[in-house]
């Protein structure tokens, strides 16, 4: 399993719509709100991959 931190980069007031795309989008990861923008996911290694390549969030992948 990985835990990345995904940022969204646009208004705070379309992150709820967006993280929702992605809960029914990826329904296998565990997503933890940080903030109006920021969520902590943890993945399988194949989700995590695709989650860092989605337009309009930013990525960092945290530390075993």
């Amino acid at each position: 399993m990985t835990t990345l931190t995904l940022i969204f980069n646009g208004p705070a007031s379309q992150a709820r719509a967006a993280l929702a795309g992605l809960l029914q989008s990826y329904r296998s990861a565990y997503f933890i709100e940080r903030s109006s923008t920021e969520y902590a996911v943890t993945a399988d290694e194949a989700t995590a991959d695709e989650l860092a390549h989605l337009p309009r969030w930013t990525t960092t992948i945290l530390p075993r």
